[in-house]
């Protein structure tokens, strides 16, 4: 279990420093703003996405934005030893996000969408899922005891568009202000490390997502594409 004893009521996983961030971290502080338990894990710090710094410059800044952003956020922060560039998940990451799963015991699971053009993000969802469903079986022996989760949600990503139809919509109105602070504590959202204009992105699309919502901003979510039959007698009406 975490190191406060409680099990957390949210585990974001992200593939990257930041990610988290931009497409999650409204929905984490909607909850956390409530007295929910929030853990992010960054699968790697993404330190190979910089245009101009050097991926051993970039590491260290990058661990200390994602600090200040899970403090803004109202969240703990676990990080993944993997490097950015050449990430490919596998076994390792499989039993590192099983291990996650296991002693933080989360209510609810957010992830990235499995469906994107970014092969890090494929691999951190798939990952992210497949650590669910095996977290609960018992024969599956890691340093932790198996637990259940009760689901996995994808928020919306630019980078992971292809399918996406949200399920659900999280008004995210009432945080807006301590979103976009805990991104702007990254270089990457300040556009010193991209020249893609992430917030004013988000925001758009959040807005966007109010108006179809009934609310001034909102995150669209989705549910992965799981396979769980279950047998009826007759169809539910």
């Amino acid at each position: 279990m975490n190191a406060t004893g409680r099990p957390a009521d949210i585990l974001a996983i992200g593939a990257h420093t930041g990610d988290v961030e931009v497409s999650m971290g409204a929905v984490i502080a909607a909850h956390t703003s409530r007295g929910a338990k929030a853990v992010i894990c960054h699968v790697t710090l993404g330190e190979g996405g910089h245009r101009t710094k050097k991926p051993g410059e970039y590491a260290p800044q990058r661990r200390k934005e994602a600090e200040a952003s899970a403090r803004i956020l109202g969240a703990e922060l676990a990080v993944g030893p993997w490097a950015d560039i050449g990430f490919a998940g596998g076994p390792e990451v499989l039993a590192f996000l099983i291990d996650l799963v296991r002693k933080h015991r989360p209510g609810i699971v957010l992830a990235h969408w499995p469906n994107s053009f970014h092969p890090g993000h494929q691999h951190s969802a798939n990952l992210s899922v497949q650590a669910v469903e095996t977290a609960a079986v018992a024969r599956i022996k890691t340093a932790e005891e198996p637990w259940s989760t009760g689901a996995v949600w994808c928020p919306w990503n630019w980078e992971d568009p292809f399918d996406f139809r949200p399920d659900l919509y999280v008004d995210v109105t009432a945080v807006m202000e301590k979103w976009e602070n805990s991104c702007l504590e990254h270089e990457l959202f300040r556009g010193g490390a991209s020249s893609f204009r992430y917030l004013d992105h988000y925001k758009g699309v959040m807005q966007a997502n109010g108006a179809v919502a009934g609310c001034k901003f909102a995150v669209a979510v989705a549910r992965p594409y799981v396979f769980a039959p279950r047998r009826v007698e007759v169809l539910p009406s």
